[in-house]
């Protein structure tokens, strides 16, 4: 039986049941009852904590089950408190995984960027993702048509380890348009990885992308934005990330334009780092990779 299936049906019936406070219900009744076991086998005291009738919570389960069966596929279940749940998430409990979860454990780069690049953008993208490739580090984004997709397709051809968050849930593609990219990805070799925080029974809906940003936010601390326009929705997210202790790294072509004059106001208000040349990835990233290993031996010296 797939590892947290039992814990994501019983939290998402829940949910359609009692809204927000299905992850609180569902918290107190481990302390007394086995959640990693069919419904059907705890229907009792789960609908007593409820304040439901059984058959309704049955009814909400039995749903929730046939959209899990429905897919065709295996996939991974991850729940709050487990290894590979980012720690810093805020209201999303479980994630859903297509893929080679070990990914998650390499220190992926976040590399985004506008909708409608400039010919410096794309070319900013190459340069990244080649000098990511040659240091053998995978690389996280979307789907999101322009720099994104435009970077998920070179990082593809590349043969490189790829996370893509998605605005859907595994079986949908948002926006549409970069469907055959997400398959491709998907059904990669060797397998990349497909993250969601949306369940089965969930349908896309463009609001989605507030959720899929905080997933983004909490896998990774480190950001390469590659182009961005003023107002644009990258700057919110770059502010989330290094409010958490992240680091983001702007390109030069994207600093240096006369039209993007948000991006020099982020990098006076914060501590960026610029990307000019083939190198200034592998020196970043080592430095940073060192200063977080240090960190940690410090940590478990106290202890």
């Amino acid at each position: 039986m797939r590892a947290r299936l039992n814990e994501s049906l019983l939290y998402d019936s829940l949910r359609s049941l009692v809204g927000d406070g299905a992850w609180s219900l569902l918290t107190t009744l481990a302390g007394s009852v086995d959640i990693s076991r069919p419904l059907p086998e705890i229907v009792r005291p789960v609908a007593e904590a409820a304040g439901v009738e059984a058959w309704r919570i049955n009814d909400a389960w039995q749903r929730e089950r046939h959209f899990h069966e429905a897919y065709p596929f295996d996939y991974h279940i991850l729940m709050e408190g487990d290894k590979l749940f980012p720690k810093n998430l805020e209201g999303i409990h479980f994630l859903y995984c297509y893929g080679r979860l070990s990914l998650l454990e390499a220190s992926p780069v976040t590399v985004l960027g506008m909708r409608g690049p400039s010919v410096e953008g794309r070319q900013s993208a190459v340069d990244v993702i080649r000098e990511l490739s040659s240091l053998g580090r995978p690389i996280m984004g979307t789907l999101d048509t322009g720099l994104d997709a435009y970077s998920m397709l070179y990082a593809l051809n590349e043969r490189m380890g790829q996370i893509v968050v998605l605005a859907s849930p595994l079986h949908q593609c948002m926006p549409e348009s970069q469907k055959e990219l997400m398959l491709s990805l998907a059904n990669a070799k060797p397998a990349n990885l497909l993250v969601s925080p949306f369940p089965p029974s969930a349908k896309a809906q463009k609001w989605f992308t507030v959720p899929r940003n905080e997933v983004l936010v909490a896998l990774t601390d480190f950001l390469v934005i590659l182009e961005e326009r003023d107002g644009g929705p990258l700057w919110k997210l770059a502010r989330s990330l290094t409010d958490r202790g992240g680091r983001v790294m702007l390109t030069d072509s994207c600093l240096s334009n006369p039209l993007y004059s948000q991006a020099r106001l982020f990098a006076e208000d914060h501590e960026v780092l610029v990307y000019r040349r083939h190198g200034d990835l592998k020196r970043i990233l080592t430095s940073h990779s060192s200063r977080r290993r240090k960190t940690e031996a410090e940590q478990l010296e106290l202890f």
